[in-house]
């Protein structure tokens, strides 16, 4: 029961991260960081957003600085982001669906694994053709996404 709970769980963060994807990248930082654009865009003045912050205006030339240097807190941000009738949010954004992901890295490591026995094979004159490394690989690759976990332990492990 606790396997298809763990699965359904997945499954359903899966689909949530499917929508991150495909994101624009408009949602990159800008240039001089999310503080500063959306400063400006308010026609907010640093003294202006020290006062709604209880800060002192250097605190927000720091902030701003620092965020550019991906050294401010989340805590600062969401503060800064309130301040300026904001919500504050932050995510992880995938590259590619997690689905490509998990695919990818599953196939890696079935091929290394593949190539490792089949060059062991072959030292011992039991050499297997490209068709049955092939169907190996594939075998491996559906074993390793039932359980993604082994996708990332050291390769002498799986």
């Amino acid at each position: 029961m606790q396997r298809r709970f763990k699965d359904l769980e997945r499954r359903q963060l899966l689909k949530r991260f499917a929508s991150l994807s495909s994101l624009p990248l408009s949602f990159e930082r800008p240039p001089r960081g999310w503080v500063h654009a959306t400063r400006k865009t308010l026609g907010m003045t640093m003294a202006q957003l020290a006062k709604r912050l209880s800060f002192q205006q250097s605190r927000i030339a720091e902030i701003e600085k620092t965020e550019i240097q991906d050294h401010v807190t989340l805590k600062t941000l969401k503060a800064a982001a309130q301040a300026m009738g904001c919500r504050f949010e932050y995510a992880f954004i995938p590259e590619k669906p997690f689905e490509v992901l998990l695919k990818e890295r599953a196939l890696k490591r079935a091929q290394e694994k593949v190539a490792y026995i089949s060059h062991q094979m072959a030292l011992e004159h039991q050499d297997i053709s490209q068709e049955e490394r092939e169907a190996q690989i594939q075998q491996l690759v559906e074993e390793l996404l039932k359980t993604p976990r082994k996708l990332w332990e050291d390769e002498d492990e799986i």
